[in-house]
């Protein structure tokens, strides 16, 4: 998520259209006309942002001339109205306009939209890359707060399966026949912060390298030296976070220790930095318990269990990533696979077993993700951990949606986006919206038919 500035392209022109839309009349957009049906006003107490963006998104139920006018309004005009609907208040009446404003540049209107003389700031979202390595960026609602994950496992969990019978104060809607019940088994979580190369971008990377007691793998030991050279270059420290600037200039002034680390700077790997610097972090949850103490407080009351009883928050979703690898040397990309793949048993486990990762940076070649790397911390064979994984999937029933991480085929870099936004749609969708029969009859998710291909099915 990424913060950035609104703008207009031609301010009396773009208002004049949003005041042409705030006004309009929408009590005869239905397919099939509704008696005695009266529209609220955009801009009334009575309609919520939530409402106006259904309003001006199209649908089966507006008349054909109706969505062809939406088709008809810029999305940058459609954000304007969503804005004026997020700052309106009661007491203004139709008067909204001399709110907002854009400065004078050289004697031409500016295009940064201004609310009350003060810069406007949205969110954006970024879900990969176009070919030459710009980011893709997409608006989202003008309502949108991300939500705030807990993190509850990295590589080691301990779980139980039970009957959802026994288990009072679910969930409402939890209509799994059995649910499983985690609990993380690690202090740290063996982290790679793949776009903490990026300056500033990854806060909490930074903030977590800025302090003492780190164990490192992959980074590159930099020296006074290199410490000083980096604080003198004072446009590029200052891209840093101003708590990893605090520590570098620490460093730099110091005689001790001796070497410093920062996430910008990967270890040097046949000439080129590595793909796989690691660092451990401390569970978020231990460090800052108020996050998991309200979620635990705001599940009680929605629920009103007594302070007596426990709060259970079992598994709710199956969503594992799949990294793909892009072509690269003599490491060919895997088949091409969606962003999302609703996977049924037993075609799940094939993946499970398999564990088809590409090409994975922690190794020399393709394999499973993390091989050689659980051993040491697994002293169960590999055979008891799938029956166990395969017996709690068909006791609970849980569905398992596959995301992309990495690339979508031979061309599409994404990272880590996909893996990161459906887990935030998941969360924001009650139980039956992301149940695989309402997925498919909403038309979003669609069959991967067989094909056959040079002769082979």
């Amino acid at each position: 998520m990424i913060d950035g500035p609104v703008f207009v392209a031609d301010l009396k022109r773009d208002f004049d259209l949003v005041d042409e839309i705030i006004n309009k009349d929408y009590s005869t957009r239905f397919r099939i006309p509704r008696e005695n049906h009266t529209s609220r006003s955009i801009l009334s107490p009575k309609r919520t942002l939530g409402s106006v963006i259904k309003l001006l998104t199209p649908s089966s139920e507006n008349s054909q001339e109706f969505n062809q006018w939406l088709a008809g309004i810029p999305q940058s005009v459609k954000d304007l109205v969503f804005i004026v609907k997020r700052y309106h208040k009661a007491d203004w009446g139709e008067e909204w306009r001399n709110r907002f404003s854009v400065d004078t540049i050289n004697g031409k209107p500016g295009y940064e939209l201004r609310y009350r003389n003060h810069k406007i700031n949205t969110r954006y979202v970024r879900v990969g890359y176009t070919d030459d390595g710009s980011w893709r960026i997409f608006g989202v609602r003008k309502d949108y707060r991300p939500s705030q994950k807990l993190s509850l496992e990295d590589d080691i969990t301990a779980s139980v399966v039970v009957p959802s019978r026994v288990l009072p104060n679910l969930e409402p809607g939890f209509s799994y026949p059995s649910a499983k019940l985690i609990e993380n088994c690690e202090f740290r979580f063996f982290q790679r912060p793949d776009d903490a190369i990026v300056r500033g971008y990854d806060r909490k990377t930074e903030a977590d390298m800025a302090r003492s007691n780190n164990f490192f793998c992959n980074y590159e030991p930099l020296d006074h030296a290199a410490g000083k050279e980096i604080v003198e270059d004072a446009i590029r420290v200052g891209q840093f976070t101003p708590v990893m600037q605090e520590m570098l200039q620490r460093f730099a002034a110091a005689d001790r220790p001796d070497y410093v680390v920062t996430p910008a700077h990967p270890r040097i790997v046949d000439g080129k930095p590595t793909k796989n610097p690691r660092y451990l972090q401390n569970r978020p949850d231990l460090e800052t318990p108020m996050a998991w103490y309200l979620a635990d407080v705001a599940c009680r009351l929605y629920r009103k269990i007594p302070l007596d009883q426990p709060v259970p928050n079992p598994v709710h979703a199956v969503l594992p990533g799949r990294r793909n690898n892009p072509p690269e040397g003599h490491v060919r990309a895997l088949s091409c696979f969606n962003p999302i793949h609703y996977m049924e048993l037993p075609e799940l486990f094939m993946e499970f077993i398999a564990s088809i990762t590409g090409k994975s940076p922690s190794t020399t070649g393709a394999g499973s993700e993390g091989a050689l790397t659980k051993g040491p911390f697994n002293a169960l064979l590999p055979v008891h951990d799938l029956n166990n994984a395969l017996i709690s999937m068909i006791l609970t029933g849980y569905d398992a949606f596959i995301t992309s991480a990495g690339c979508v085929g031979p061309k599409y870099r994404v990272d880590h986006d996909v893996s990161l936004v459906v887990p935030e749609l998941w969360a924001r969708m009650s139980p039956e919206e992301r149940t695989p029969r309402a997925l498919i009859a909403q038309g979003c998710l669609e069959p991967v038919t067989d094909f056959t291909y040079e002769g082979r099915t």
